[in-house]
């Protein structure tokens, strides 16, 4: 059996003090006073895992290691008894200053804390000079509890904040994307509108494809109206209004006038086959649309195009494009703006009273902010039942549709209606149930640019002193100037001297653009030169 050297002890009272002199044997310290009996309590509860032949080496020297290991938790010496060995000290520091360091690499960019909140975490647990833990007031712990409480949370917080330029970058990224959807759905809905009025690709809208045009470089328009939409009209698909715009797209200038409904015609367009209506092979020029239709099953763009053929021959100008248009466009327009400004014409200085038109009442001269119903009413206000300041009928209904036109040009332009997209939307909705065309897509784009680059009004023509009225059995009739009322009369269907006019007043229109463009440039030069 290995020999063990035993360490001599002595005790004073009640304590028991162990010297060292040499090596001491585990198993005869003494216990402890009270203040460390827990710890040598711990130790001794836990003896029957050392094996105390472990401790000795085969010579029966003790291995100090494991002495070492065995005792830290013991007393040493006389002087220095319960209080923590220099290594468990330095051990410990170690492990303070490391989780110190590890808590400011780790938190301490992303929240703050206070140093006492600090100090109180990494202290909680310590112990005081004897080894004893500390015994903290009530307010301490209070005060304990609530940092490490704030510290996990600020910890939680640490671990999901987004940090503010991410933040920043991420509201910037959303906001573009929203507006590029908000962009995407707009056109969205204005192509979609428009591809039910104009034809080809509603992409084709940014192309800006250049206009048909005639012998002279003028674009041709016809632009119609029929009461469709008007429940109850005996005669919805009649033309009661009809108009012919010539546009000069380099100059964007145009020109416009207006084709006598009451006019007598031969259905028949030359070159195409006879024409049978039921109102007979001839008529009042309102009633071909009608007719076409009739002839083409209801084909509403046969019929335009029919009816555009007859208008190009009494007037001498090839027509390239249509646009019919019922009633309510025009009310709708009109109140989408906001209502317009009219220079309303009339042959009585108190102005116009029409009492077939709702006892419609105006004045003389610029009439201001008229609503959709009231210019709808004036549009087709001829004294047709009583009333005054109309006393040419429908010539002078056709003066006022004109001027209804370039009113509305003017509203929009001055409103900025293409840079709204409400007004835009609720136009083209408005449009798309009750305007028929022929116009392109591509074709559109051409038009704005026209109507935007415009410096004045549409160019109105006087045409009245081109008809003559009359009357034809029982109804009341235009006919050319000069020509007799007899159905079998060739005078009847004479438009030569209606071609002549229309081209002349075009022409000098043209000449009177171009001659105050140069008299403006000649300005701006002597000013330059003074």
């Amino acid at each position: 059996m290995v020999n063990k050297k035993v360490v001599a002890s002595s005790r004073t009272g009640s304590d028991k003090t162990v010297k060292r002199s040499g090596v001491v044997d585990p198993m005869m310290v003494a216990r402890p006073r009270a203040k460390s009996r827990a710890a040598a309590d711990a130790f001794l509860s836990d003896e029957s895992s050392y094996n105390i032949d472990d401790l000795y080496d085969e010579n029966g020297a003790l291995i100090m290691d494991e002495a070492d290991n065995a005792l830290k938790t013991t007393a040493k010496t006389t002087t220095r008894k319960n209080t923590p060995t220099l290594v468990a000290k330095q051990t410990k520091n170690v492990k303070k200053e490391k989780m110190a360091k590890d808590f400011d690499e780790e938190f301490s960019d992303e929240f703050d804390i206070s140093d006492d909140d600090i100090a109180a975490v990494l202290d909680d647990g310590d112990t005081d000079k004897k080894g004893n833990k500390k015994k903290l007031s009530k307010a301490e712990r209070k005060k304990q509890k609530k940092a490490e409480k704030r510290r996990k949370k600020e910890e939680k917080k640490a671990r999901r904040r987004t940090p503010l330029w991410a933040k920043i970058t991420i509201v910037v990224l959303v906001l573009i994307i929203i507006g590029i959807l908000g962009a995407g759905a707009y056109i969205y809905m204005i192509l979609t509108k428009t591809s039910a009025v104009f034809e080809g690709n509603p992409m084709d809208i940014f192309i800006k494809a250049p206009l048909a045009k005639d012998d002279y470089g003028r674009t041709n328009i016809l632009v119609f109206g029929t009461a469709e939409d008007d429940e109850g009209h005996g005669g919805a698909m009649l033309t009661d209004s009809i108009l012919v715009i010539s546009v000069d797209q380099e100059r964007k200038i145009a020109s416009t006038f207006s084709v006598p409904r009451d006019l007598w015609v031969n259905y028949t367009v030359p070159g195409e086959k006879t024409l049978a209506c039921t109102v007979g092979y001839k008529g009042k020029i309102n009633a071909t649309y009608f007719c076409a239709r009739r002839a083409n099953g209801d084909d509403t763009e046969k019929a335009s195009i029919y009816f555009s053929k007859k208008i190009s021959e009494m007037t001498g100008l090839n027509i390239q494009y249509y646009v019919a248009v019922d009633f309510r466009v025009l009310r709708d327009v009109v109140n989408i703006l906001g209502g317009i400004d009219v220079d309303v014409h009339s042959t009585d200085e108190r102005g116009i009273y029409d009492i077939c038109m709702h006892n419609l009442k105006l004045k003389k001269g610029m009439n201001y902010n008229l609503n959709g119903d009231i210019v709808l009413d004036l549009a087709r206000a001829r004294n047709a039942k009583g009333g005054y300041g109309l006393a040419n009928s429908n010539f002078d209904r056709e003066i006022n549709q004109q001027r209804i036109m370039n009113a509305i040009k003017a509203k929009a332009l001055n409103v900025g209606i293409l840079a709204n997209p409400t007004k835009v939307l609720s136009i083209l909705d408005s449009m798309g149930e009750n305007i028929k065309t022929n116009v392109s897509m591509a074709e559109m784009g051409t038009f704005i640019d026209i109507v935007l680059g415009m410096e004045g009004d549409v160019t109105s023509i006087k045409t009245q002193r081109l008809f003559r009225t009359g009357r034809i059995g029982n109804q009341s009739v235009v006919a050319p100037a000069g020509a007799t009322m007899d159905v079998t009369s060739s005078s009847l269907y004479n438009y030569r001297s209606i071609t002549l006019y229309l081209r002349n007043q075009i022409d000098d229109a043209t000449k009177a653009y171009d001659k105050a463009q140069e008299d403006k440039k000649a300005k701006e030069r002597a000013e330059a030169s003074n």
